[in-house]
């Protein structure tokens, strides 16, 4: 007698293996069988006639620790088919600080993070320990623990905009060794964030040395993409070599002299990946988009320079270079009020006024105290780079999603089933077979995730069914919240989470060590 039964489905194993018409036994949260078991008995059956069976999806690159913790959008990776997703993006995380630069570090990444339907508790963590206790049993779907260089270097230098010295690098190390001792795979880091774009190279390469002493890999949001794309390359490639290490590349896009550096990069031996979404649209908060020497913390320093009116005159013409306000739009604009921002791009906002558009950027930051997401349209010109960063054999699948706001960027709610039926159905560059593995078995394998990421016998049940004919996503940026559709059922830890498409509310989510 077995727990479960999946009977009747196309198995597409995660591999890149072809598909093949077999049935699958689960016991308790495993694999136990696969083959014909049309004459088994079981405790639950599913039917997945006309179905593909594949291994539940993992997300590399997304911002949705604390959404999992509750609210509106706590399933809304699992409504994808995600199983598993990685944790410190760009890394970001809370722990281990403590003191004023813990209450900082809160509210700078609160931009990025839901805070509504936290456990007070939570901002009350002092520790990797207590960080990993706040979601245990606490979520429906799987972590998988990163480095986050964000709160490491917090927790020695602070927000010190200087380079780390011998004494301070010792501790960062011994930092990210805890880390990787309660079961990290990566060291991540955001170069263009605070307060890790102040790191040099050689405190980057000493802590992935770090990272890689435990068989881990380094993550980078680069200090550079597309325009700027060789120096973010140089540096990541630098890091791949001093710390002889694997490297991934965070959304990474693939135009012409992107792809020929990471072609020099393999020819020389650099064990390199990267990931990406399937919309031609970034999103991150507007402070990004300041003069580096204004975006330096802590948050309270910002805001001070922003009131100084004087000051911001040395901003406009950099403002009015970086920023097309007609493909800038407004996701979420976290003010005590309703901003009635949200869904309207700057140029809208800036037609509507008599200010200039520095003094309105610099406006809606003072009044949202710096919660202003802005989803940054591409030019059409470079929409074509999706088709080539797609078919790259280095690629892998990520959301990057945001969970803010109410009109978040629509990839954190319609981007794997999106990839599904625009680069397999559609388009017809990518096989079915290949946008699994992009989605599974790459990641899986990637990022040393054990027992998962195939459907195999001895391997995690995770495991999404969908309807080949029907899956699509319905986000878009006008209703991004939308869900997809023929994603049937999902299966986290052996348990259904997800039914006929409906959720079954559960916590089965595990911290992955």
């Amino acid at each position: 007698m077995y727990d479960l039964l999946i009977l009747n489905g196309y198995i597409i194993d995660g591999s890149r293996d072809a598909r093949k018409k077999m049935d699958i036994a689960i016991n308790e949260d495993k694999i136990v069988t696969i083959g014909d078991l049309s004459n088994s008995q079981s405790k639950d059956v599913i039917d997945a006639e006309g179905l593909v069976i594949c291994p539940g999806f993992i997300d590399v690159h997304t911002h949705s620790e604390l959404a999992l913790m509750g609210g509106n959008d706590q399933y809304a990776p699992l409504k994808m088919g995600v199983t598993t997703q990685l944790t410190g993006p760009d890394g970001f995380s809370w722990a281990p600080l403590t003191g004023d630069v813990s209450d900082e570090m809160r509210e700078f990444l609160e931009v990025f993070y839901d805070y509504t339907n936290v456990p007070k508790e939570f901002f009350e963590i002092q520790s990797i320990d207590g960080l990993l206790t706040m979601f245990k049993d606490k979520i429906p779907s799987n972590l998988l623990l990163q480095v986050p260089h964000g709160s490491v270097r917090g927790a020695v230098l602070g927000w010190e905009d200087r380079v780390a010295t011998e004494k301070e690098i010792q501790v960062m190390e011994s930092i990210v060794e805890d880390w990787m001792k309660a079961g990290a795979k990566a060291f991540c880091t955001g170069l263009e964030y605070e307060p890790t774009r102040h790191a040099d190279l050689n405190e980057l390469v000493r802590l992935a040395k770090v990272s890689a002493s435990y068989d881990g890999i380094y993550v980078a949001h680069q200090r550079g993409y597309m325009d700027n794309v060789l120096t973010g390359c140089n540096e990541t490639f630098a890091i791949a070599r001093g710390a002889n290490i694997p490297v991934h590349i965070s959304h990474f896009t693939v135009n012409e002299e992107a792809e020929q550096l990471i072609s020099q990069a393999t020819k020389e031996g650099i064990d390199v990946s990267f990931d990406m979404y399937p919309y031609p649209a970034g999103c991150t908060h507007l402070m990004y988009m300041l003069p580096e020497s204004w975006q330096k913390g802590p948050p309270e320093r910002i805001l001070k320079q922003l009131s100084d009116k004087e000051k911001r005159k040395d901003i406009k013409s950099h403002l009015e270079n970086v920023l097309d306000p007609n493909r800038a739009k407004f996701a979420y604009v976290g003010t005590p009020y309703q901003s009635g921002l949200e869904g309207k791009t700057l140029n809208e906002v800036y037609e509507s006024s008599d200010k200039d558009l520095s003094d309105i950027i610099c406006d809606i930051l003072l009044e949202s105290s710096l919660q202003t997401v802005m989803i940054y349209h591409w030019p059409k010109e470079n929409f074509n780079y999706l088709n080539k960063t797609f078919t790259h054999d280095l690629h892998m699948v990520s959301t990057d999603g945001i969970y803010a706001g109410e009109k978040p960027h629509p990839r954190g709610f319609g981007t794997f089933p999106k990839v599904i039926r625009e680069f397999v159905y559609e388009k017809n560059i990518l096989t079915l077979e290949n946008a699994i593995y992009k989605m599974t078995g790459y990641p899986a394998e990637r990022f040393h995730i054990k027992q998962r990421g195939l459907i195999k016998e001895g391997y995690y049940a995770d495991i999404t069914i969908f309807d080949p004919k029907r899956v699509n996503s319905e986000a878009t940026f006008e209703n991004p919240r939308k869900e997809p559709e023929g994603i049937d059922h999902v299966i986290v830890n052996g348990k259904s989470v997800i039914e006929k498409g409906k959720i079954i509310p559960g916590m089965n989510g595990r911290i992955l060590h």
